[in-house]
Formats: structure tokens, sequence, C-alpha cells
């Protein structure tokens, strides 16, 4: 005899194209981030862009084929997101794209005063009490969940089963389309030279005994290559990667001396390849949170030695941090480097880091500038800045001081026009 969940979950059972076809036009649509998002449903969405018409997207692109963005959906759809991309680029010149410049840590609250037509989320298929895993990506899934009037489930065989605040149960879903279908995988690019020096470099600032936050990308891979010879490193971060197994499997991240969620790597969602998907699936070492607990200030402050370490697009003399906008368009975002940042200042023995390369476009660019174009993170927040070309210590530091310290890690052919700068200061 079946029971009421089982039941619901029967009842509410639909195709990809009877679930979409329940969104009408001029709806706000907010689809599951990064690499759990619902490929599906997705491609469904795409296959009625043209009943769908003046449908506003909300997201988060990072690890996302950006298929609603193509040229052919551009006039149906109107994307908002979180968090840019390269990706989105077309969209954004034809006026149809547009950014949210919002910290992580206060994506729950947006979505507390902006109630959404539609969800769609990927979920694993329930266990035997009717619950759902949101797999690899917790975020702000809860929160849009509770926002949503229609929320829609691909039921995903592949989704990896994870622990901490990760399921939902089948009566929060409004309907189910059943899949089995490899995850949105990221696979790192081979590092170059530049890149192995930035981890080099930054992993000596790291002290055994800290807990980290670092994302994911090139850069995190090589500092995280670099920190075999730590002792008892615990995470605690926004997103990890593939780079972790290794670190743990070898006892390097035990996680040990964490004041919260003690022995557990903890963040708030996972973006990597196939292996790291099936190394958290069941993994009780592994825990999963909403941003408004792995990003919150109240809950990084009870960190002792948190250690943030992010990226930038460029750096000004005086520690100022760019890490959206280059041109005319995002891209990249907020995303929580404000929350982690400000997390570490309020960590008993915390410090900020940010790691980017010297130059960007084949050395023809320097990243190290006079002045950022946006102000992401504030100079007054940053402890190192890191590059291949070694450590600027930024803490404590006067104006000048500081100058003297970002012209010394920028790169040699470009120390000389920023000395000529420094000195107009």
């Amino acid at each position: 005899m079946l029971k009421m969940w089982e039941k619901y979950f029967e009842a509410r059972k639909v195709t990809a194209e009877q679930a979409i076809y329940s969104i009408q036009p001029n709806q706000t649509i907010l689809i599951a981030p990064l690499s759990n998002e619902p490929q599906t449903l997705v491609e469904q969405l795409i296959e009625q862009r043209q009943r769908i018409q003046n449908a506003y997207i909300y997201t988060m692109v990072q690890g996302s084929k950006c298929s609603f963005a193509n040229k052919e959906c551009l006039p149906f759809f109107k994307i908002r997101t979180f968090l840019s991309s390269p990706l989105l680029k077309t969209a954004f010149i034809d006026g149809e794209c547009d950014y949210i410049p919002i910290n992580m840590s206060k994506i729950p609250e947006w979505l507390k005063q902006n109630e959404l037509d539609t969800v769609l989320i990927q979920v694993s298929p329930p266990n035997e009490k009717g619950f759902c895993c949101l797999g690899i990506s917790v975020d702000y899934m809860k929160s849009a969940i509770h926002s949503g009037k229609n929320i829609i489930a691909e039921v995903n065989s592949e989704v990896p089963w994870t622990f901490g605040e990760t399921t939902i149960h089948v009566t929060e879903i409004d309907s189910f389309i059943l899949t089995s279908r490899p995850m949105i995988e990221t696979t790192p690019k081979p590092l170059t030279e530049v890149e192995r020096k930035i981890g080099e470099n930054v992993a000596e600032l790291i002290p055994d005994q800290s807990t980290l936050q670092i994302g994911i990308g090139s850069i995190a891979e090589s500092i995280l290559l670099n920190l075999e010879h730590k002792k008892n490193l615990g995470i605690h971060t926004g997103t990890f990667s593939d780079g972790i197994i290794h670190l743990i499997e070898n006892g390097v991240i035990t996680n040990k001396y964490k004041n919260l969620n003690n022995g557990r790597v903890v963040a708030t969602n996972i973006s990597g390849t196939k292996k790291l998907y099936d190394y958290v699936h069941n993994n009780p070492l592994i825990e999963l949170y909403p941003v408004n607990y792995t990003h919150n200030l109240s809950t990084l402050s009870k960190i002792d030695n948190l250690y943030s370490i992010n990226s930038a697009l460029e750096v000004d003399l005086s520690g100022q941090i760019n890490a959206e906008k280059y041109s005319s368009y995002p891209i990249a975002g907020v995303g929580g480097q404000m929350d982690f940042i400000k997390g570490s200042q309020a960590s008993l023995g915390g410090k900020s880091i940010i790691a980017l390369p010297s130059t960007a476009k084949n050395h023809t660019i320097s990243r190290i500038t006079n002045s950022v174009a946006h102000v992401t993170s504030l100079k007054s927040e940053i402890d190192y800045v890191v590059t291949e070309n070694g450590i600027a210590s930024l803490f404590g530091k006067s104006l000048q001081e500081r100058m003297e310290e970002m012209i010394s890690i920028a790169h040699p052919m470009f120390r000389e026009e920023l000395m000529s700068s420094r000195l107009m200061v």
C-alpha cells in the first residue's frame, strides 16, 4: 500500500513538456544555479520560448552552458543574474540581460521580497520518508522554493545525496519530471606557470590548523596543490571542487580545529567532475548548508583563523578590488567575496587574501592599476594581494606604503608606468 507522500508523488509526475507548459508569458522564473541546473527542464523551456515570451529568468550561471541566453532565445527571455559570465555577452549587448549585484548572504532576503511565479530545481529521487536531496547546490534554493508559486522538480537519479541542510519533502513540490542524466561537470584547465607560482605564493601565507574559504578555477586548484605540506586544515567555503579530495585523503584537511561543524567540510555548493560528485555522495564528511548559514557574518565570526581566498579582475594601488566588470558588461560578480572577506576580518586570527595574475590579454594589460573601473571590495578589508610576482602585505599600511607594495607585485614591464602614477597621486 502506497504511503501518502508516494500517492502525492505519483499524482504529480508529468512530462517535461507538460511541466513547462504550466509557465505563462510575462512570468518570473528562477532556475537552480551553477552545476545543479535542471538540464531537461531548461531545454524544454527553450523549446517553448515562443509561447513563454517576456519571461524574466533569474539565475546564477557559473557552470551553466547559458543556453537560454543564445541569440534565438533573446527576443523571448529577459535574464537577470546574480553572477555573470562571458557567455552572457550577447545578451548584455542586446539589452536582454542585467546583473544584480548582491552578496550571496543576502539573496534569501531578496527572495522574501520578490515572489517568483516558477522555480525550476533539480533533486535526487525521494527516500523512504519522501525527502528529496538538493544534491550539489543548496545555496538559496530553500528560500526560492518558499518564495515560488509553482515549484517544478527534475528528479535526476544521478544527483548525489549530500548531508547538512539539503533535503526538501515531495509535498513542497508541485510537479515532477523523472530523468537520469549526467550532472554538469566543470573540468579545470591545465595550470599555467603563472597560476602555479600564484598557488605557491598563497600557500606561504596559510598556517597549519587554519580554516579556508577558497573557490573554484585554476588559481584555486593551484593553491590546493601547494597545500600538501600543511597540517590539520579546515574548509568552510561557498564552492569547492576536485582539489580538496586529495588533501582530505592525505590527511591535510581534517577540520579538526574548526570551532563550528568540527570534522566536516562545509560549503553551500559543489562544482567539479563526476569523480567529485561520486566522492560527496553519501559522504558524511561533507555538509552543505544554505547561504544564510555558510556566508552569514555571525557564523563566520565564530570560526577562528578563517582565511578567505578570493580572486579579482584588477586591483588598484591602494588595494581596491574589482571582481565584476572590465568593459561594458559584467563578466563575474560580487558572489560571496564580500561576505567572506568581512567574515575573515571578524574571525579571531583571520586574514583576507586576493590572488590574481599580474597581467591580462597576453601581458598587454596590467591587472595592477592606478584605479579600478568598479569597486567590489574595499581596500580597508584586504590583508594580502598575491600575484605570481610576490605578496603585497596591506594591513596597517599607509596609502604610499600600499602603493609600493602593489607595484612590487606588478609585472616588471608595467612598474615604471605605475611608479609614475604613484608620484602623481
